[in-house]
């Protein structure tokens, strides 16, 4: 009876075990170079060094150990690590990045918190002496914004960002003569007090409906809405003096995507849209690959989870089988797989069943429009 319940304890620790134990780690000792030459950079915290200090919100604030690194002439950006969220990572886990202006930077995300941005921004200082006046947000997912409040509070910057943030979320208020704090996201509640602190939610001020073409400090911006794809709204800058696009979450690489807010049909099209563009370097929301190779992954995986899932659901395969029939082994070997391939599955499931080509967007002939325009 003993050894059944052991042998049964077993089982149960490997079944939940079983999404990690073929996950691969970051483990670089010695940060390489990914900048305008083409160069390559992985940049990790090793967590062992500080297991001996205190980490529980006292004293000073999380140390982010923050090295920007140059992608154009104008473009440096910070590469977060490829888990999910932890107190161990104090929420760096995705990209942010920072476009030299004639007078000031502009920022492109602000990461998880207030500390984040303010010790990075204190790494642009040291490149050029100043100021954030524009902030411009992705996307609503919090580990893309949290820093805002650095900016608007001792910058006085202003935020660009989606209406879905002002929608969803809500900062600090004054209700009725009260006063109330801004709602408790996933990573305020995650992160150790010294990684959060000073962070408030700072929404957007300005919010575009449709894709808008503008200039900030000499810098020539398009920025650009794909809609409902990775999560409710979600758009692109693209910089095209620079050739560079600034993804987000619409591109991931060397970890599987999360598609729990997301549409498979949107990913697709907002991939269309960034490959109607003219780019060298595409910096992602997650991922250290940035050149001409950095969205081929995102667009081999939704293709290929598109037409699998049909095609099991045309053979006949019910939902609650949808995840062993459809596996995308192919990225067996890549960060979160196990953690999030098998949810965008069976989410995807749910939506293809309603599934028509027309909604997925050629954007050639609005490319073909512009060559027209510019010979003219």
């Amino acid at each position: 009876m003993k050894k059944s319940i052991i042998g049964l304890l077993l089982i149960g620790a490997f079944a939940v075990s079983m999404p990690f134990i073929f996950n691969k780690s970051i483990d670089v000792k010695e940060p390489h170079k990914l900048d305008i030459d083409g160069n390559f950079i992985m940049y990790d915290w090793h967590y062992d060094d500080f297991k001996d200090e205190a980490r529980v919100g006292a004293g000073t604030d999380w140390d982010y150990n923050l090295k920007p690194v140059q992608i154009s002439e104008r473009v440096w950006c910070y590469f977060g690590g490829m888990e999910m969220p932890t107190k161990e990572n104090a929420g760096n886990m995705s990209n942010s990045c920072y476009i030299k202006g004639d007078t000031q930077w502009i920022t492109w995300d602000t990461g998880p918190s207030y500390i984040f941005a303010k010790q990075a921004y204190a790494e642009m200082q040291k490149i050029a002496d100043m100021p954030v006046k524009t902030v411009i947000i992705s996307h609503e997912h919090d580990d893309h914004w949290l820093g805002n409040n650095y900016y608007t509070e001792v910058h006085k910057a202003k935020v660009v960002g989606p209406a879905s943030v002002n929608e969803n979320y809500y900062g600090p208020r004054h209700v009725e003569g009260k006063d109330y704090p801004g709602m408790q996201t996933r990573m305020i509640r995650a992160l150790y007090q010294n990684a959060t602190r000073d962070t408030v939610l700072a929404l957007t001020d300005e919010a575009f409906e449709d894709t808008t073409e503008f200039e900030i400090s000499g810098v020539k911006l398009e920025y650009v809405k794909v809609g409902y794809a990775h999560s409710e709204e979600d758009w692109y800058l693209y910089l095209p003096d620079d050739k560079v696009i600034l993804a987000a979450d619409v591109v991931m690489n060397g970890r599987v995507t999360s598609n729990r807010d997301g549409l498979v049909v949107g990913q697709i099209n907002a991939l269309n849209s960034i490959k109607s563009r003219e780019w060298n370097h595409l910096v992602p929301g997650h991922g250290f690959v940035t050149d001409k190779t950095a969205a081929d992954e995102t667009v081999h995986y939704f293709d290929i989870l598109k037409d699998r899932v049909i095609e099991k659901m045309e053979d006949g395969v019910i939902a609650d089988f949808i995840t062993k029939e459809v596996t995308l082994n192919e990225f067996r070997n890549m960060d979160l797989y196990y953690v999030l391939s098998p949810q965008n599955v069976f989410r995807s499931y749910e939506e293809l069943e309603m599934f028509d080509e027309d909604d997925l967007i050629d954007y050639s002939d609005e490319k073909e429009d512009d060559d027209d325009e510019d010979e003219d």
